[in-house]
């Protein structure tokens, strides 16, 4: 066991010293973020941050939702995909539903009316743009960025931080 441990580690050096790079390290999420591209050819799907296509998700004039398992840099990991309508406010699975996407080509619908932008992914850190109920009427615009855990790290007004106070699907998850 040891030898092949040695012998992994030697390839692995060998590697880096040719210039390789090791495997993107990816961070756990659990958000649901829509398909903001309006592409007709669609949205590219890849097998690893920036690598290989592997399939499109056809989102123009329609309402696609992923559910986001990971970050890596400007990457969302998804594990599933679902077409949004009226008549299925849950969605209905569509293809391809594994891979990763560009987070510059997701969003949210909106803010909550009393969401919190924290410095950090924790109710914990400090508050940077606190919105008010008063706020309802006209909520900013956030541009998604990352996740962390049920966190999304988001630019509002200039301000960049993280939340956890948003509406991705105006049927089932806004209050």
């Amino acid at each position: 066991m040891t030898t092949r441990l040695m012998t992994v580690a030697a390839v692995a050096a060998m590697l880096l010293a040719d210039g390789a790079t090791a495997a993107p390290a990816i961070r756990a999420c659990d958000v649901k973020l829509n398909v903001a591209d309006q592409d007709p050819n669609g949205l590219n799907v890849r097998a690893t941050p920036g690598g290989a296509i592997i399939g499109t998700l056809k989102a123009k004039d329609l309402w696609v939702q992923l559910h986001v398992t990971g970050s890596s840099g400007a990457w969302a990991a998804i594990d599933s995909a679902t077409l949004i309508t009226e008549d299925h406010a849950e969605g209905r699975p569509i293809k391809p539903s594994h891979g990763f996407v560009a987070f510059s080509k997701l969003a949210i619908n909106e803010l909550n009316q009393q969401a919190t932008i924290y410095a950090a992914p924790s109710q914990d850190s400090k508050v940077l743009l606190a919105i008010s109920e008063a706020d309802e009427a006209n909520l900013p615009h956030a541009d998604v960025l990352d996740c962390d855990g049920p966190f999304l790290k988001v630019r509002v007004n200039g301000i960049v931080g993280w939340t956890a106070g948003y509406c991705s699907n105006e049927f089932t998850t806004c209050v």
